[in-house]
C-alpha cells in the first residue's frame, strides 16, 4: 500500500478533488456540460444541425454526375510533381502535367541518367507495385498531385 502520508498521493488527492468540485459547479451553471441530465438528450436543434452538415449525403449520384464532378476536380490540378529516388539515395524531382504519360518520365529519366545503357524498372512503395503501364497518365496512376517513385536497375520481377 501507498503511505497516505506522502506528498505525491495528497497532492493528487487535492487535485481530484478539485476537478470533482469544478465539474459539479460548471454543470449547476451550465446544464449542457456533460454530467448533467439533459446532456444526452437529442433534441430536435440537434436533429437540424446535423442535416444541414450532410448536404452532400441527400442524394445518390449517378455515374454522369460522378464523372462530371471528377472531371472539375480533374480541370483544377495542373501539375504533377514527381519524386524519382535512385538506388544510391539521390532523389529526382521532375514535374509534368497530369495528362502526361508514365512514358514521359521514363524518356526523361534515360536523359539525366548516368548509364542511361542499363535496363531500370520504376516502382512505388509500400507496397511495392511494379509499374508496368507506361501509357497510363499520371492522374490515371494516381499520381497527382505527387507521386514517390522508386527506380531499381534489373527486370522487375
Amino acid at each position: 500500500m501507498a503511505d497516505v502520508s506522502s506528498p505525491i498521493s495528497f497532492k493528487r488527492r487535492r487535485l481530484i478533488g478539485n476537478l470533482h468540485h469544478t465539474l459539479a459547479e460548471e454543470a449547476k451553471r451550465n446544464p449542457t456540460v456533460e454530467g448533467a441530465d439533459g446532456f444526452y438528450e437529442f433534441t430536435a436543434e440537434d436533429y437540424y444541425r446535423l442535416r444541414k452538415t450532410k448536404k452532400e449525403d441527400k442524394f445518390l449520384k449517378t455515374q454522369k454526375m460522378r464523372e462530371a464532378e471528377q472531371a472539375k476536380c480533374r480541370s483544377r490540378l495542373t501539375k504533377a510533381v514527381i519524386r524519382v529516388r535512385f538506388p544510391d539515395n539521390h532523389t529526382l524531382e521532375a514535374t509534368f502535367h497530369p495528362s502526361d504519360k508514365i512514358q514521359s518520365l521514363v524518356d526523361h529519366l534515360k536523359k539525366v541518367a548516368a548509364r542511361p545503357e542499363l535496363p531500370f524498372y520504376l516502382f512505388t512503395a509500400p507496397p511495392k507495385e511494379v509499374i508496368r503501364d507506361m501509357s497510363m497518365d499520371f492522374y490515371s496512376a494516381g499520381f497527382v498531385p505527387g507521386a514517390n517513385v522508386h527506380l531499381s536497375y534489373g527486370i522487375p520481377n
